[in-house]
Formats: C-alpha cells, structure tokens, sequence
C-alpha cells in the first residue's frame, strides 16, 4: 500500500492483481485498519454492477446488428483469459473488488466506482487503430485465449512489484502506443480525476498494480473527464473504405474495355475467389446449409460495401437458423480456450464464422485483384 497527500486528501492505494489471493486479504485488511471516509475501486458502473450479479445471456443476433462483435470478442477473450488464470491459482477474477464492497459495507463506509465505462475505452482504442493494428491486436488477443502456460500465486504476486511492471508497461507503450495510451494511460488519468473530485479526505483507492505509478503522477496534471470520455464520431465518408472497392470496379472496367473476354473471366475469377474461399469455410465450419447459401451469395457484395462484410451476413445466418442455448452462454468462458469448441458451443461457432467468411473473401479478393492487375499489364 502507498499513502499519498493531494491538497488536503491523504490517498491510501493498495495495489492489486485482479486474480490474486493475496490482494483480497490486503484489502480486507487495510479497510478494516485505515476505515477510511470513502473506499473507491477499479470499476465502472455496469462493471460493478455485474460483478456480484448472475451473468446475463447476450442477444447474439443483436451484437451482430449492432456491429459490436469486436467488442463482444474482445471482452469475452480477455475475461475468459482472467479466470482461466484464477481458477489455476484456486482464486476468483475481481475477488479484491467484492471484498473492497464487502468491507466498506460491514463498517457503512461509501463505495465509488472510479474507473471510465469499459465501452468508452474500447471505442476510443477502436477509433485509434488502422486496419493492421486491429488486426494485430485481435490476433494477440486470440492467441492468448489458448496459451497453455500455467500460473502459480507466487508469479501473480511477483507481477505486482514495480520493476516487472514497468517493463510491461513500457512493452506495452512500444508495441501497441495506441492502446496502452488508452488502456492504461488514460484511465490512470480519469481515476485521479475522479478521486480528486470527491467530497472525502481519507480515501483507500482499490486498483490494479500496473496502474499505481501512472495514477500517481496523474495528480499532480490536470486532465479533463469531459474529454477523456468523449468517442469520436464515425466519419460521414470513410473514403479509406472505399479503396478496394473502387480499385476493383476501376481496374475491371479497364480491362473489360482493353480485353472483353479476359474482363470477363476475371471477374468470373474474382467471384469464385471471394465467394469460393469464404463458402468454403463456412462448409469446413460445418455451418448451417442457408448459412453456407447467404455466405456465396453476399461474399462479393460484402467486398464491395464498405459498411457491410460477408461476416455480418454469415453470422447472422447462423444465429438465426441454430439460436444459442442456455448451456452455450453458461460454458462460454471455459469454451473459448479450447479450440474443438468453437465448433462445438453455438455462441463461438458464431463468431468463428463471423471472423473466418470475412477473413477469406478478403484473401480471396486480394488474390484475385494480383490476377487483374496482371492480366491489365499484360
């Protein structure tokens, strides 16, 4: 625990590792010494919510209408990751955060959620990243899910101490900039925002460990609550995500013009690569037929809309036609670090068709667009 004064606030933090035994007891122990006026935790509204509530089954149909599959992906991979971690070590995922609650209610002490909204810090990370960082990311992310590496407490802990944490974090700012400024920069930011605002002058701040150091020097800056929370509009036009399409209509007109014959085979060719390849997987992913029929139908209108994928219509196809049960949203965060259950649960089946029909028409059209540029230069 590190006590620090701002103006007439004296601030317990006790650093925590969100699945660490050790970190319940320290809470438990520092709310029940210090017995502060306000006890504030690492967590959004709905977060906190949820922590103590039965998980809620999502309306996969309306993730994928709402184009919030990334998000979804994303935000099950990452918890799915945690608790595989806590059950290793015999612990729980926020097990500090229930026991901060636990604590400040058994001596009446006030509770303040302190951390930014969990969609906000997506959207904004979202926003950040171009087409390959997304890409990079949410293959890191992927990967991590079935990692097979084992955790003991006594590693848990050690991530706890200031120098790992500092390599990570500065891994972090090296690799992924984008993310780790909002991820972790900011909300250090928006937390010692929240805090400072509070009508309370001896606080214990329950937080991860990664975030002590950054939340600490964020006292002593001035950063506005307004802007840290603000999402950046889509813009209207998005003329990146016209590139392909109008590269493959321009290209195929001058070809068709130049060679008829050959125009019209390659854009035969383009068909079948785009609508082929994406099928193809949808018949290996063992979809349901009227998926496997949406997927060669909407394939090449999928690449040339800018706004709606193959995947959109694949996956909702598949929602539609094999709806999820309760058992499949019961065991999602234990299917999703076992590859032969994204076959087998129908939530990940979902969003493995999602993912793998957008993937292969795009490889498909890539491929079919070196034939025509080939074919043109010829």
């Amino acid at each position: 625990m590190k006590t620090i004064q701002y103006e007439n606030k004296t601030i317990h933090i006790i650093s925590t590792a969100h699945v660490s035994l050790q970190s319940v007891i320290e809470v438990k122990e520092a709310i029940e010494l210090i017995q502060p006026e306000v006890v504030c935790i690492e967590l959004d509204d709905q977060r906190a919510k949820n922590l103590n509530a039965k998980p809620s089954n999502p309306d996969i149909i309306e993730i994928i209408k709402q184009k919030k599959m990334g998000t979804f992906a994303a935000n099950l991979i990452l918890s799915s990751y945690q608790k595989k971690m806590a059950q290793e070590i015999g612990s729980e995922v926020g097990g500090e955060m229930k026991q901060a609650m636990k604590s400040a209610k058994e001596f009446n002490i006030p509770v303040r959620n302190i951390d930014r909204d969990v969609q906000t810090t997506f959207k904004r990370i979202w926003a950040k990243l171009g087409f390959f960082k997304r890409i990079n990311l949410f293959a890191t992310l992927v990967l991590s899910a079935f990692s097979s590496e084992k955790v003991e407490e006594d590693d848990i802990e050690k991530l706890k101490e200031s120098d790992l944490l500092f390599e990570a974090v500065k891994e972090l700012d090296d690799k992924l900039p984008e993310v780790s400024q909002v991820l972790l920069h900011e909300r250090n930011q928006y937390m010692a925002e929240k805090i400072k605002a509070l009508p309370y002058n001896n606080i214990i701040a329950v937080i991860g460990a990664a975030h002590t150091e950054g939340m600490i020097e964020a006292f002593n800056q001035s950063h506005s609550i307004k802007d840290l929370e603000f999402i950046p509009n889509k813009k209207k036009i998005n003329w990146a995500q016209w590139i392909v399409p109008v590269v493959i209509v321009t290209l195929l007109t001058l070809l068709t013009l130049k060679t008829p014959n050959v125009g019209l085979k390659q854009l035969f060719w383009w068909f079948i690569l785009s609508s082929g390849s994406a099928t193809l997987s949808t018949i290996i992913l063992k979809a349901h037929p009227l998926t496997i029929i949406t997927t060669l139908i909407t394939a090449p209108i999928g690449t040339l809309s800018p706004v709606l994928a193959v995947g959109f219509f694949a996956g909702l196809m598949e929602a539609y036609q094999r709806p999820p049960k309760v058992s499949d949203f019961e065991s999602l965060h234990e299917d999703v670090s076992h590859f032969k259950m994204w076959f087998k649960n129908k939530v990940l089946r979902v969003l493995l068709i999602f993912i793998i029909t957008n993937l292969m028409s795009s490889i498909g059209t890539f491929i079919a667009l070196g034939s025509i540029i080939s074919k043109l230069l010829k």
